[in-house]
């Protein structure tokens, strides 16, 4: 009899996990270096607790398999030490193929029109500077505009934006993300009201992955804005 619960036990773990990775997660071995700042609750089962991730647009979350609880909702930043332990198991939308990699960005405007220390090429050159120089950084306007051409329209799951290291974080705020085929016509898929954090990793999952060319982000709300972007990612299907 013994014998026979524990089997079951086993089986359910196979199926939660089975139904985690038909909804697009999977389990890493490693656990980032972000500091988070999550929502928690206990659970009934890692499916449940992946629901409540995907209701949260997340692409990540953590279920502690012993004690069946489940933290979602969590606000990353890039430095600093996570709060884990053995007992927590990170699940998180596969890494895909970031398309954004040394693409050429359009922008609304560059500070003081200088590119050769806050030109849009920052951003997708895969490294993360902690001052704002050798970072993008539009000119001070009502709606920057920063905008990604892709080789071919591809399917995109998400979108990671790494927000300035070194303070005024909360200028990312009011973002809208928007996607298009053309290049003139733009679709909202994603939206961050914030204000963000200084050093914060900003993760954008779309309600379901969409097909597009170019990707645009901008600044939907105020008068003296500026996009401060130390890294833009695009993952994508193919």
């Amino acid at each position: 009899m013994e014998y026979i619960k524990v089997l079951v036990f086993i089986t359910c773990i196979s199926c939660s996990v089975n139904n985690v990775s038909m909804q697009g997660y999977v389990r890493l071995a490693e656990v980032p270096s972000f500091q988070i700042h999550c929502k928690e609750t206990p659970v009934s089962s890692l499916l449940q607790c992946a629901a409540l991730a995907r209701a949260s647009k997340d692409v990540r979350f953590f279920f502690n398999l012993k004690e069946s609880y489940c933290r979602w909702s969590c606000t990353f930043l890039y430095t600093g030490s996570t709060l884990m332990t053995d007992q927590w198991q990170q699940y998180a939308i596969k890494l895909l193929r970031n398309a954004a990699l040394s693409k050429t960005a359009s922008v609304s405007s560059v500070q003081h029109n200088d590119h050769s220390i806050w030109g849009p090429q920052y951003a997708t050159d895969g490294l993360k500077q902690y001052d704002f120089l050798n970072s993008f950084h539009s000119a001070f306007e009502q709606t920057p505009w920063f905008m990604i051409t892709l080789d071919m329209p591809l399917t995109i799951q998400y979108v990671r934006v790494f927000n300035r290291r070194d303070g005024d974080g909360e200028r990312f705020h009011d973002v809208a993300f928007e996607v298009s085929i053309d290049g003139s016509l733009f679709k909202q898929i994603g939206f961050f009201k914030g204000p963000g954090m200084t050093d914060q990793v900003i993760e954008i999952l779309f309600d379901y992955p969409t097909i597009g060319k170019y990707l645009r982000i901008k600044i939907t709300q105020g008068t003296n804005n500026a996009l401060n972007i130390v890294e833009f990612e695009i993952y994508t299907l193919e």
